[in-house]
């Protein structure tokens, strides 16, 4: 699934109006060399979030969400173009500022 994110943990990792994220099943992510520094911070939701990132130089590699997701950044990879996100979640909890896309499938909360 590929969406935008608009939750406070998402803003604040961005540190704009939204989150550009992959979410895949945890099981199909691999990591190929290094150990990530991690801290874990709780949703809105009520579930736990453990944020992954790179102890040298600070880059948010992706978070461990509950339920067996992992949400990785939609400008990290090699390709941009390769993210086209279909959804948005917590639109709702976008600043008024925020760049929402309207034509997007709403991914509902919970």
């Amino acid at each position: 699934m590929q969406l935008f994110c608009y939750c406070a943990d998402c803003r604040r990792v961005s540190g704009t109006d939204g989150y550009a994220a992959y979410i895949v099943q945890r099981t199909d992510l691999n990591l190929d060399q290094g150990q990530p520094s991690s801290y874990s911070v709780m949703a809105k939701s009520g579930r736990t979030n453990t944020r992954n990132f790179c102890a040298t130089c600070g880059s948010r590699l992706w978070a461990d969400l509950d339920l067996g997701f992992a949400s990785v950044s939609g400008g990290s990879l090699d390709d941009p173009d390769n993210f086209q996100p279909t959804m948005v979640h917590c639109e709702n909890d976008a600043p008024n500022w925020g760049r929402v896309p309207s034509q997007l499938e709403s991914l509902p909360e919970g």
